[in-house]
């Protein structure tokens, strides 16, 4: 493996297409795709992670259905060895790595080469700080190749993403995501309080089954809830790009033509700057306007 992997990734809020993009290019450039996504790791959450299996098709996805929600903990430090080893594998096949995703720390540990210090923290010594570690018997990581990664964000006004967003979810209730709860429950026996855990649409469904709120109020508090997440991601993709990553935003994930980027990074071609900036939007009261119930 060489020292330096290009690989492409596209990301963006919650419910912008991200998924059915990565497809359609990872179709054109050989390529297999990579989830960047701290849930869809777990087996049996399918609706309310947003895997979209049936998108894939024939490309080829890693790190999805890998860990068992009830017994399992899946953490940055596993991510990084997993995203590394995956990104090194599709490599090694002569196709092209493209990671999906909107987690934000995940997405960032992989950018920016995260070092991870393992293994038991060191006895208590006065005036000593003590270097913070990942979980306890899992060996320090050293990222063993650097990226180099060419970004692509899916971008759309806020209030089209919140209408999005509420499409979404409304779907997907509908296609039975309290069911998938319940049986996330009562057959694999993920607990209540591990639904906390997985947050959003686990953790309020999981109120909703235990009779702590009516249906209508357990939608509406997720649309407010995924709302205000849409709204984090965007400020950490502000972070990213003070902190110098250059993002490409595409329209509705079309303009700028996202194929002729990849060709001209793939040729290490000059690439043209970016035609959008996160922090340069400005979103004004009206694209900033939550509905009554956020």
């Amino acid at each position: 493996m060489n020292e330096i992997a290009k690989t492409v990734v596209i990301t963006g809020p919650t419910a912008t297409g991200k998924t059915a993009l990565a497809v359609r290019l990872a179709r054109i450039f050989h390529g297999e795709i990579v989830s960047v996504d701290s849930r869809q790791v777990y087996r049996h959450m399918d609706l309310g992670t947003g895997k979209d299996l049936d998108e894939y098709g024939e490309i080829p996805h890693h790190l999805i259905d890998i860990a068992d929600p009830q017994s399992e903990e899946y953490n940055l430090a596993r991510f990084c060895r997993d995203a590394f080893a995956a990104i090194d594998g599709i490599a090694r096949r002569g196709n092209l790595p493209i990671l999906c995703g909107g987690s934000a720390l995940y997405l960032a540990a992989l950018l920016d080469g995260y070092r991870l210090p393992g293994g038991a923290l060191p006895p208590r010594t006065a005036g000593v700080p003590r270097i913070r570690q990942n979980t306890a018997g899992e060996s320090s990581f050293e990222p063993p190749f650097r990226l180099d990664a060419l970004l692509l964000g899916v971008y759309y006004p806020r209030k089209t993403v919140h209408a999005r967003i509420e499409a979404r979810l409304d779907e997907r209730l509908a296609a039975g995501m309290v069911d998938e709860v319940r049986q996330l429950h009562d057959l694999y026996e993920v607990s209540f309080e591990k639904m906390e855990f997985f947050g959003l649409e686990y953790r309020e469904i999981a109120r909703y089954l235990q009779g702590k709120c009516t249906l209508l109020e357990m939608r509406n508090t997720l649309l407010c809830r995924i709302r205000q997440f849409a709204k984090r991601q965007d400020i950490f993709f502000r972070k990213m790009e003070r902190e110098g990553h250059l993002i490409h935003w595409l329209d509705a994930g079309r303009e700028p033509d996202p194929e002729e980027l990849i060709r001209r990074f793939l040729a290490n071609d000059p690439l043209p700057a970016p035609a959008r900036r996160m922090i340069e939007t400005y979103y004004g009261k009206t694209e900033n306007t939550h509905h009554a119930i956020c």
